[in-house]
Formats: structure tokens, C-alpha cells, sequence
């Protein structure tokens, strides 16, 4: 009985303590899991109705044509273009205009290098008869040979002795030549393709002095004693300056056959090169003879010059001529 209202007394005290402790705060409950209720199906909890936002892919533009991409439209505008200038734009010179050119000049001294022949002053004319009692200058030698040398044999071949005088008028020429066989069936233009004479002249040697090609103040002039002998059909014509070139008719000749040669008088206008002369004037000077030694023919063999080196066709290789008075 005792141990009855022992469990009696335990289970009131229990019953107590557990009405007090209702209205006491304590921590709370966690939220229960809210489950769908079995009578949901799938299809409710995913709605025909509710829908998913598309994701929006932008749109590509298609490819310009390749005409598209060849138009200057087609470039972007944040990229540069050059500017290409136009034919009237491009400035007329390369040149900085700050920067001087040098310019190219054949400028030098007045006289010829190398062997000098005077010609005198003839306070008379002579005349023009291939006589030579009227001349009494100093006589200077043609024999360096300057084409041909296997055709020539000797000074008997071809040589000569020139005397060269002038006045305000006319420049004069006196040769004795001494060939051993005359040929000359040549005319005009080919008249050097026999026994004949050439003279090289520079009226300007100053201008052009290290030029070496010819120019429009050098002049090559031919002269021909005669056809079939000298003294018959004398002529001289002009080769050089090239737009002057032609027979000269205002050449004044006279030629004579002798035993072991000619002789051969020659006057020539100061007008046939745009001369007007003076005592101290100096020209680039050759004086030369062409010779053909094969009857019928019209070929030149060999050349000999008062100068050992002339070129034709280089004027720095003449020799000077001095006019003195």
C-alpha cells in the first residue's frame, strides 16, 4: 500500500510539471516538409500552362557579296583609310624643294690638249688655183695612221703637209699629199670611200670640253679632189651637225694630179659653221686623209691625221686649232 501511493505521488508530479510547462517558451518546432498529396499527378506539379522563358539567339546577317566588299562603303568607319592621292595631287618632283641638283656640266678650259697647228692671217686672198706661191706658213705633217694601218705601207701610200690660213671671210686649206695610187669614185655621202680629205671642227670647245660625243657645234666636213682625177668634179659635203648635212656648194675647190700625189686648195665660208672669227680664237681641230688603192672600187682602206688618236665621233680626242694673226 505503502509502495502504491509512492507511484501514485510520482505519476501526480508528472502530470503536473507537464501542464506547467506548456506555458513556458522553449525553442521552436522545425517546419514540417510539406509532401503533394498522393491524389496529385506529375501533371500537376509541371502545368500545361506555365512555360519556360526561349532563350533569344540573335540573328546573323548573311555575308556581304564579294561586289559588296570591293565598294569603299563596305569599310567600317572605325577603321582608317589611306588617302591615295590623285594624279593631280602627286607633286611635279620627287625633289625636296629645299635640296639643290646638281647640275651636269661638260664645261672646261677654251683650248685642246695635245698638238696645236695656228692658222694665219691672210691679209690677201689667195687664189684658190692648187698653186700655193701665195702661202708662206708653217707646214704640218699628216701621217699618224688612224684606220686601216694593215692597208698602209709608208708615207709614199698616203701622207701630207697642211698649211691652214683664214681672213674675216673664209677659212683656207693647202695640202700636198703624196699617194701612190689615186681612187675615187665616191660621191656625196660616200665620197670618204675614196682618196679624199676630212675636217673635224668644235666651235665651241669651252661649252663641252669633257663631252665625249659630238654635239650640235662640231662639224665633220669631206672634201674630194676630183672623180676619176683630181681636178675633175671636186665636191665637199657635210656630214655633221646630222640636220645640217648635204653637199656644200659654196665650198670653193681646186686640185691638181701630180707624180706622187696631189695637191689640193680649198676655201670654206666661216658661215658654213656659224663662225664669226678673231684673232686667238681657238677649235678643236683634226685634219685627216682617207685612201682607196684598188682601182674600180669604192672603199676606204686606211686614214692618217694630224692627230695619233682621233675618234670621229669623241671630240675630246681632237687636237686645237689657233687663229692668229
Amino acid at each position: 500500500m505503502k509502495h502504491r501511493n509512492c507511484t501514485l505521488l510520482v505519476v501526480g508530479v508528472a502530470l503536473a510539471l507537464s501542464m506547467v510547462s506548456c506555458n513556458f517558451p522553449g525553442p521552436s518546432a522545425p517546419t514540417p516538409s510539406v509532401f503533394p498529396s498522393p491524389k496529385v499527378t506529375m501533371t500537376g506539379v509541371v502545368s500545361p500552362t506555365a512555360s519556360l522563358t526561349p532563350q533569344v539567339i540573335p540573328t546573323l546577317a548573311p555575308p556581304p557579296s564579294a561586289t559588296a566588299l570591293t565598294q569603299p562603303t563596305e569599310i567600317p568607319s572605325s577603321t582608317p583609310v589611306p588617302i591615295i592621292p590623285t594624279a593631280t595631287q602627286i607633286p611635279p618632283t620627287l625633289v625636296p624643294t629645299h635640296t639643290s641638283v646638281p647640275t651636269v656640266s661638260y664645261a672646261g678650259p677654251g683650248q685642246r690638249k695635245g698638238i696645236s697647228i695656228s692658222a694665219g692671217y691672210m691679209t690677201v686672198k689667195p687664189v684658190i688655183n692648187a698653186d700655193f706661191s701665195d702661202w708662206n706658213f708653217q707646214k704640218y705633217p699628216v701621217n699618224y695612221v688612224v684606220f686601216g694601218s694593215n692597208n698602209w705601207t709608208g708615207t709614199a701610200d698616203l701622207s701630207g703637209k697642211l698649211m691652214v690660213g683664214w681672213d674675216n671671210d673664209k677659212l683656207y686649206i693647202a695640202i700636198k699629199v703624196l699617194d701612190d695610187t689615186y681612187v675615187q669614185n665616191a660621191h656625196g655621202a660616200q665620197l670618204y670611200k675614196g682618196d679624199s680629205l676630212d675636217i673635224l671642227l668644235d666651235t665651241n670647245v669651252a661649252s663641252d670640253y669633257y663631252l665625249q660625243a659630238l654635239s650640235g657645234d662640231d662639224f665633220q666636213l669631206g672634201i674630194s679632189p676630183g672623180s676619176p682625177q683630181p681636178g675633175n668634179n671636186m665636191e665637199a659635203y657635210l656630214w655633221y651637225p646630222k640636220a645640217q648635212a648635204g653637199s656644200l656648194s659654196n665650198v670653193k675647190i681646186e686640185a691638181i694630179l701630180l707624180d706622187d700625189g696631189y695637191r689640193l686648195e680649198a676655201a670654206i665660208p666661216w658661215s658654213t659653221f656659224g663662225v664669226i672669227p678673231f684673232a686667238g680664237q681657238h677649235f678643236g681641230f683634226a685634219f685627216s686623209l682617207s685612201d682607196d688603192d684598188q682601182p674600180g672600187t669604192t672603199i676606204q682602206q686606211s686614214m692618217v691625221s694630224t692627230i695619233p688618236n682621233r675618234r670621229l665621233t669623241n671630240p675630246t680626242t681632237w687636237g686645237d686649232l689657233t687663229l692668229v694673226k
